[in-house]
């Protein structure tokens, strides 16, 4: 259950930097050189994928891990 909430919460916080970060135009037009262009979409979906699998990765390597008593 503290898995699945803390999931939640990870994905409810990138959702707030996206939504923060992201620009209603884009400027990347190639007309200006220095304008400042969004990161592009596949980037965010790579970052979130790799969080979910380091998440995984670990929840799994605590499972496996003999405890001390």
């Amino acid at each position: 259950m503290k898995l699945k909430a803390g999931f939640c919460v990870l994905v409810f916080f990138l959702m707030a930097i996206v939504t923060a970060v992201a620009q209603t135009t884009v400027p990347c037009d190639d007309a200006d050189p220095d304008a400042n262009c969004p990161l592009d979409t596949w980037i965010v979906v790579l970052v979130i994928m790799a969080s979910a699998f380091a998440a995984y990765s670990l929840y799994r390597r605590q499972n496996i891990l003999p405890r001390a008593k």
